[in-house]
């Protein structure tokens, strides 16, 4: 198996791969599509790029309202790249918003993603002990985590969305290194390490992906 990067956290990844790929993207606009409070546009406006932000809810004046289920709104600009972090598990039409993303980036543009992990360790524990995943519970409805973004899925609808896969990535590892505070919790971080073991993809609470538009 082709070695995995892991990254601490998914600012680390968006920022290692616009890093890399930048200089190959067919233009220099980012949209960053759940932009939230703005945290990307730092490090996008740094690599001399136009910082294009977009939300489902405004929570900064720059950000423009797009509903993944429709079209970008007509004043948008195409995206060369695309900057799409954990918001893929929040969409009732994944599918759907994939395409219209798709047709936002222009040909041989660049999207860097990341979601939960359904196959993380803590998931899998969680699934054996509550009978649910660990971030897929009847509670996280109030955050709007109804699509669980299974790796081969979100491949899937890329690829049908004209997307080639470039990489995949473990996410969001800083769990890895805490220390147990209890009995119960260190038996749970030792099954925790084992199923990684056994598993690499197991490892981190999320992962990322890089796909380029190829159609």
């Amino acid at each position: 198996m082709q070695k995995i990067e892991l990254y601490k956290n998914r600012a680390l990844f968006a920022n290692a791969m616009l890093d890399k790929y930048f200089a190959g993207a067919p233009n220099t606009v980012i949209s960053d599509i759940g932009a939230g409070f703005g945290h990307m546009k730092t490090k996008i406006e740094s690599l001399h790029a136009t910082w294009q932000p977009f939300d489902y809810i405004k929570k900064i004046d720059q950000t423009v309202i797009w509903n993944l289920n429709e079209e970008a709104p007509n004043n948008a600009k195409n995206a060369g790249m695309v900057v799409f972090l954990e918001v893929l598990e929040h969409l009732d039409n994944p599918l759907l918003s994939l395409q219209n993303i798709s047709k936002h980036l222009d040909k041989n543009g660049v999207i860097i993603l990341t979601t939960p992990n359904p196959q993380s360790s803590k998931n899998i524990v969680s699934l054996f002990l509550r009978g649910s995943l660990y971030a897929f519970q009847e509670k996280h409805l109030a955050e709007n985590h109804v699509f669980t973004p299974w790796k081969h899925i979100v491949e899937h609808y890329l690829k049908m969305c004209g997307f080639a896969i470039l990489e995949y990535a473990i996410v969001d590892t800083a769990y890895i290194y805490q220390k147990p505070t209890s009995f119960k919790d260190w038996v749970k971080q030792k099954i925790e390490r084992y199923i990684e073991y056994r598993n690499p993809l197991a490892k981190g609470m999320s992962y990322g992906i890089v796909a380029r538009k190829t159609k």
